[in-house]
């Protein structure tokens, strides 16, 4: 009779791992959900700065500066918000990642202490630009917090807060620079500000003359979707035709730009 004993352990172990595994999954779920819903509003985020870049361009052409500076500006601020919001979804992934991985390992705690703390960082970094992501990740951080109680993880005298701590700031740490650079791979430099000439400046030969790279002239054609007004560009980086004729030239060499007749 007492034989059996080790038999009914081991199944309710088995049980309660199960348990463990479909929430762990469903925890996972939640987050793919507020992936998709962060992916999404940095759709838009693109658009309009996408708009917002195309504004600046003409407000240049036509010499508006104090208007090209209010829509530099909010492009500035937009960029902020893409960061945070990429940076939030590139920790989610991590966190899925390190969630599918303890499903078939022993150890819960070593994951889901700095899961619960990724969570709390994010959700303060995202409140003020995704309030719905922000409440989600406060309920998922809850439920992460039930199942390391369920599992005993929060007794575990051999995690160490500091421990913890360093594992979450790395995540979020490595997360945050890789969106910095997606974003400006993502997105093109605002172009420089038109020169404007004081008419009562008497040496205007001995002026300081802007050059117009490769980059700055790609960013400006993708900006008014494929079109070159050469007039216009000659004004914004007061340059002469014949140097972004010769630029052109030379991209189409390089494979860049393809020259229309």
């Amino acid at each position: 009779m007492f034989g059996k004993l080790p038999f009914f352990s081991h199944f309710n172990s088995d049980k309660k791992r199960k348990n463990q595994q479909a929430n762990i999954t469903e925890i996972s779920i939640k987050l793919k959900d507020q992936q998709t819903k962060l992916d999404e509003s940095l759709h838009r985020l693109k658009e309009r700065d996408k708009d917002l870049f195309s504004r600046v361009v003409r407000a240049q052409i036509e010499g508006d500066s104090a208007r090209a500076t209010i829509y530099a500006q909010e492009i500035s601020d937009i960029r902020k918000m893409m960061k945070i919001i990429y940076t939030a979804y590139l920790a989610i992934e991590k966190v899925r990642l390190k969630l599918d991985t303890v499903k078939e390992l022993e150890g819960v705690s070593l994951v889901l202490f700095p899961v619960a703390k990724i969570l709390g960082e994010m959700k303060e970094q995202i409140k003020g630009i995704a309030p719905d992501v922000a409440l989600a990740f406060d309920s998922i951080a809850s439920s992460v917090n039930s199942i390391a109680i369920e599992t005993g993880a929060i007794n575990d005298k051999s995690i160490v807060p500091a421990v913890i701590d360093e594992q979450a700031k790395k995540i979020l740490d490595e997360a945050q620079k890789t969106a910095e650079v997606k974003i400006k791979e993502m997105l093109p430099d605002l172009p420089h500000p038109p020169n404007t000439v004081n008419t009562t400046q008497i040496n205007v030969n001995n002026s300081p003359r802007k050059t117009l790279s490769e980059r700055e002239l790609l960013d400006y054609i993708n900006s008014t979707g494929g079109f070159l007004d050469v007039e216009h560009i000659t004004k914004i980086y007061g340059i002469d035709k014949s140097e972004v004729f010769s630029l052109l030239r030379e991209m189409a060499n390089k494979g860049l730009i393809s020259l229309e007749a």
